[in-house]
């Protein structure tokens, strides 16, 4: 082994390298050093450049139209899941609530009171259209029920999934039932389906029932 300089630098080589061998190899570990200095000095700049485009990864923030949205999907399928789940309830009290339990009592209870209603109402009509004449009529029915008592259904909304019941499950649906002010009382009254009239609230749980449970 011999050393050679080249450029000011230290090289060995095997002895006997000389003449366009020995610089062949010089000029290859030249143009290798060249190449990794280029590489060095491409980075550097490449990365100089990234540094001042101030280029930063950014977590896209949702706009405040996406945000309303997302709240009303996220509410519209809360309303969903709760009114599926109340008429199950109404549906079938003892299945969804268990055959001991006072409430499914209760609702089962109403229910049956909501049904005698009817049946009295539409029976008196029925019976009235029969015996009537031009002179002699009937101008008005009503009847007592101490469903009218209770403010779950005539405040609190429930009346709809009660109702839902009678026109689903028992499919009476030539009238249909409402609460109406009776001087200083609350009465339960009826008319006929064809002028009955929901609020938007309600019509918007009568369509969703149908839709879920009987399409």
């Amino acid at each position: 082994m011999i050393s050679r300089f080249y450029n000011g630098k230290k090289l060995n080589c095997a002895v006997g390298m000389s003449g366009p061998a020995f610089f062949r190899g010089i000029e290859t570990e030249a143009f290798m050093e060249q190449k990794l200095t280029d590489a060095i000095n491409s980075f550097s700049q490449k990365f100089s450049r990234f540094k001042k485009s101030g280029k930063t990864e950014r977590v896209t923030e949702p706009t405040p139209d996406r945000r309303l949205q997302q709240q009303i999907r996220e509410s519209g399928e809360r309303f969903k899941m709760s009114v599926v789940q109340t008429y199950k309830i109404y549906r079938s009290p003892y299945e969804a609530l268990g055959k001991d339990s006072t409430r499914a009592q209760s609702i089962d209870r109403d229910e049956q009171l909501l049904l005698k209603a009817w049946e009295l109402y539409a029976g008196m009509l029925d019976f009235a259209k029969e015996k009537s004449d031009e002179q002699t009529f009937v101008s008005r029915v009503e009847v007592k029920s101490p469903l009218a008592q209770k403010a779950s259904y005539t405040d609190g909304g429930q009346f709809i999934y009660l109702m839902m019941w009678l026109y689903f499950e028992k499919n009476c649906q030539t009238y249909m039932p409402f609460f109406e002010e009776d001087g200083e009382s609350v009465r339960l009254n009826f008319c006929p389906a064809e002028k009955f009239e929901f609020d938007n609230h309600d019509r918007e749980i009568f369509e969703l029932v149908k839709t879920e449970f009987y399409s």
